[in-house]
């Protein structure tokens, strides 16, 4: 019998015009879920996240129920056609075709009461000279895409001279050393206390203490998280330009759920004072547009090719298989990333079940496992399913690359992505990708020419376009694969790249280009795709 639970919201909550958080699980007896329509009355507010880990569920119902949790999230406060009692439904579907449906919870929707707003600072002018004095702000120094990319980011700024940086962050990493190494200083301050506004600002205040005798021009703002609050406010007190660099494609009001009002209308502010705003993808970029009219960019960012190059020219393809474990005959079939439900690795070992008998050579690994409850959830859900031994879970490793060269298809299922690194990597190395159609993924794949994409959110929907990619002839795939790599030295190269955020930082300061080429054409590569908002 087909079982599941509407959690949230709950039947008679007051649900405030704002961020709505609607979660639950489901259990089909013929297979996993496909998808799960959530209903707001008679509009649809979209397919919920897959896979999230219950172990309340499979303490319950057994392992089936480990990995069964869903979940949305999403913003109301635009929504002023609708209000009053409303009902709430989740519409769940089996890759089998079944059907089930959870609630309805019916929530009186009303209106949230305003933040109070903070005064706005004064601005200064920029000092000008050359190698710029800039604040790095990130969210934390791990080794995910978005840290990854400020580190060659700076690393091809320090070459063309453009900037002496010193970066900040609240939360330390691995990242810390990598960035050491190219001479940039690095200061961590500890967790940032988003929830409490007095807390916060005496943080803002200590954080302004060491910031304020550095002479700092300009600042640079990796990510749009709530962590990075203090740096932003800092630079807005100091009265220097801020220029975001923004990867997250969320709406802001999910992006920013669990700060308190006084944070969130802090964190809006900042951000709309920001001199500029870069997007790797146009599909972000639309979602900010609104609060950044006229000074939001498109600029695909660039990556090493020169250090993968490097790798690839020695790589022993069978020695490095037998190094991590792969047989030689296996089809290898590579996620890279955090597990997390956002990137759906649940989801895509549960497409990769659904078809495993039919492609007997198939592996799957799914490197990015760190020490969490998603991880854990999945490994139960593994062990207990017809491929166990045939889906690898494998942690978190500044070592990459040499995954890349031991695959047969990169496949990135993730329900929310901008641009993820790792399709871009996984394409310089000239292996076909499969890919979920999210945001800037399809402003890089073409079906079929560059890659292979699939509706997100639907587990039937990504297993059967698993089954087209494994199905692909070795031919059709060397076509992919080498059209793949032509597109990432037109789009992703390095230098332009830097040179472009050169001259765009350079805009924000109002000053001459020091140097810096005017356009990435100039530089003599291909130039990157920059566009206003």
């Amino acid at each position: 019998m087909s079982i599941g639970h509407l959690d949230a919201p709950l039947d008679g909550a007051i649900v405030e015009r704002g961020v709505l958080r609607v979660s639950g699980w489901t259990i089909f007896p013929s297979g996993p879920t496909s998808r799960i329509e959530v209903l707001f009355g008679d509009r649809s507010l979209g397919l919920a996240q897959l896979g999230i880990a219950r172990p309340d569920v499979a303490a319950l119902h057994g392992p089936g129920g480990a990995v069964s949790g869903f979940s949305l999230v999403t913003d109301l406060a635009e929504r002023s056609d609708l209000g009053g009692a409303i009902e709430v439904r989740a519409l769940a579907t089996s890759v089998a075709g079944e059907r089930l449906e959870l609630g309805p919870a019916t929530v009186e929707l009303v209106s949230a009461p305003a933040a109070a707003a903070d005064v706005p600072s004064e601005r200064r002018p920029a000092r000008r000279g050359r190698g710029r004095r800039v604040l790095a702000c990130t969210h934390q120094l791990c080794l995910g895409g978005a840290s990854r990319q400020l580190f060659e980011l700076l690393d091809e700024l320090l070459r063309q001279e453009a900037v002496d940086p010193v970066v900040f962050s609240p939360i330390d990493g691995p990242l810390r050393p990598m960035l050491e190494s190219l001479g940039i200083p690095v200061h961590v301050t500890g967790d940032v206390p988003l929830g409490d506004a007095t807390a916060l600002e005496d943080r803002v205040e200590e954080v302004l203490a060491w910031v304020a005798p550095q002479d700092f021009e300009l600042a640079i703002v990796n990510t749009a998280s709530a962590l990075n609050v203090c740096g932003t406010e800092v630079a807005s007190r100091l009265g220097i330009p801020a220029a975001w660099l923004i990867h997250e494609s969320f709406q802001l009001a999910v992006l920013w759920e669990g700060c308190s009002a006084q944070v969130r209308e802090r964190l809006e502010r900042v951000l709309g004072e920001a001199a500029l705003a870069i997007f790797e993808a146009d599909a972000t970029r639309h979602l900010y547009e609104p609060l950044l009219s006229g000074r939001c960019h498109t600029v695909p960012y660039g990556i090493d090719l020169e250090t993968i190059d490097a790798v690839r020219s020695g790589f022993d393809r069978a020695a490095a298989r037998q190094r991590l474990g792969i047989p030689p005959e296996a089809e290898l079939i590579l996620c890279v990333g955090s597990v997390e439900p956002r990137k759906a690795q649940a989801v895509l070992a549960q497409a990769f079940d659904l078809l495993s008998a039919r492609h007997p050579r198939a592996q799957l690994a799914l490197v990015g496992a760190g020490d969490s409850a998603d991880v854990q959830a999945l490994a139960e859900w593994i062990a207990a399913s017809s491929s166990a031994g045939r889906i690898d879970l494998v942690p978190t490793t500044p070592e990459i690359q040499p995954w890349y060269g031991v695959s047969d298809l990169l496949v990135c299922a993730s329900r929310i992505e901008s641009l993820p690194r790792a399709v871009v990597e996984g394409m310089a190395w000239e292996l076909p990708v499969l890919a979920t159609a999210v945001f800037g993924l399809p402003e890089l794949i073409e079906d079929g020419a560059t890659g292979w994409l699939c509706e997100p959110g639907d587990t039937a929907a990504l297993a059967a376009a698993l089954d087209r990619a494994l199905d692909s002839s070795a031919e059709e795939r060397r076509r992919i694969g080498r059209a793949g790599r032509a597109l990432v030295e037109r789009r992703h190269a390095l230098a332009p790249y830097g040179t472009e955020i050169a001259r765009l930082l350079e805009g924000a300061l109002g000053g001459s280009l020091s140097g810096v080429a005017s356009s990435p054409a100039d530089a003599g590569a291909p130039a990157p795709d920059s566009r206003r908002g």
